[in-house]
């Protein structure tokens, strides 16, 4: 039987005793930080902007999210792009953990995905064969078999269910089922599925994914591939370490938010204006001679003007010693840069509160704007459509580039 241990995303820590494996372990998941105490065998967990469940040994961490679970699902969704959340979808109760509803959003999916059957594509095979089948390996023919005609070395075309689409769903499939955090109701149901993809070759564990690209031949594939992606994301520390096992599911709360209010906020945006380009991650520079690097989270752009706005998401505020308002001298930054008279932050309401700073000597305005997260779907994208529109009201254009000279 395993100890359970339950923390609340950036709640109160857990003061726990712990082998020191166990403890280190724990610490590879990065589902909490892991302190040693004065005591001997006793060590802090503080829960921070991590939600999930692992089990390390024999002990199991469980850190719920402050928000309702399906709620998390659903900015995954836009998150990851092209997988549609509704309430339904899942079909489990409200109050359930975050592996029980991954596990069976996967396996909804990928019942879905597989439903007409599975897709097939081509693959380069290279085989010996006593027949010509494509074309003849010359050089391999010679090295192998100097002076001899069969068996022909040969490389072909074949179509076959061997894809890379069929290996990233069988891999998440397998990863849920050695995963004893998942429900038995969920996992027998999912073996039934996996076995359905039998005859697709297992990636190596650890091993890089196959690369796929979106079409429409692999249309109906997409939902259940992001959501693979995203379970051997979120597992991706599952291994044996020495006698410890680890098992679980780990996932940013940060970057799930940023990923979600990127994607809402440029439907948005784009809506109001679509000759306008919304940008991730814009890369820039803070200096004139471009050796400081700068990564906002999202600029709006024109295409004849350039940035339009700046905005940061930040599901929680930076509280670094000395500079307890880290997040507006960052904006700020931002804004100077790109010439833009005004900034946005983006918090989640709850962490920050809905401010506005005009900077002395500067003439930019940093807005501070707070996303209720517990809102549902519609609302929360009412409130992105409301933050668009002032974005919009206050984008004025800039009056110098931060773009790479």
């Amino acid at each position: 039987m395993s100890q359970a241990i339950h923390l609340i995303e950036y709640g109160d820590p857990a003061s726990v005793q712990l082998p020191a494996p166990t403890a280190e372990a724990l610490m590879r998941t990065g589902l909490v930080e892991v302190v040693p105490e004065a005591s001997p065998g006793r060590w802090l967990l503080r829960p921070q902007g991590k939600v999930g469940a692992v089990s390390v040994g024999e002990f199991e961490v469980r850190v719920a999210p402050k928000v309702p679970i399906n709620r998390i699902v659903f900015m995954l969704a836009h998150a990851m792009g092209g997988v549609t959340w509704q309430e339904q979808s899942v079909g489990v109760e409200h109050d359930v953990d975050i592996v029980h509803v991954l596990a069976e959003a996967y396996l909804r999916a990928v019942s879905r995905a597989l439903r007409p059957g599975l897709i097939q594509g081509y693959r380069l095979a290279e085989e010996s064969l006593p027949v010509v089948r494509g074309r003849i390996r010359i050089g391999e023919q010679l090295k192998r078999r100097p002076g001899m005609w069969l068996p022909l070395e040969v490389s072909y075309d074949d179509f076959t269910i061997d894809t890379a689409e069929n290996q990233i769903l069988l891999a998440a499939g397998e990863r849920l089922l050695r995963n004893p955090l998942v429900p038995v109701v969920v996992s027998r149901r999912l073996t039934a599925v996996t076995h359905r993809l039998a005859e697709v070759t297992r990636l190596m564990p650890g091993a890089p994914l196959p690369s796929w690209r979106p079409s429409r031949l692999n249309l109906r594939y997409q939902p259940a591939l992001r959501l693979a992606e995203l379970v051997l994301a979120a597992s991706s520390f599952e291994h044996r370490g020495g006698d410890v096992r680890i098992d679980g599911f780990v996932l940013d709360m940060p970057l799930i938010f940023e990923g979600f209010l990127t994607q809402a906020l440029r439907a948005a945006l784009l809506s109001l204006d679509p000759t306008t380009t919304v940008r991730g991650q814009f890369p820039g520079f803070l200096d004139e001679d471009d050796q400081v690097p700068m990564k906002p989270d999202i600029v709006w752009l024109s295409s004849a003007n350039g940035p339009l706005a700046v905005i940061d998401a930040k599901y929680k505020a930076e509280r670094i010693s000395g500079y307890p308002n880290a997040d507006v001298y960052q904006a700020l930054a931002y804004a100077t840069a790109l010439g833009l008279p005004d900034a946005h932050l983006v918090y989640a309401r709850g962490n920050e509160p809905v401010s506005s700073y005009l900077i002395r000597g500067s003439g930019v305005r940093v807005h501070a704007h707070a996303l209720d997260l517990v809102l549902p779907p519609a609302g929360l994208l009412n409130q992105i459509s409301g933050l668009a529109r002032t974005m919009t009201a206050t984008a004025r254009g800039p009056q110098v580039s931060a773009l790479p000279h």
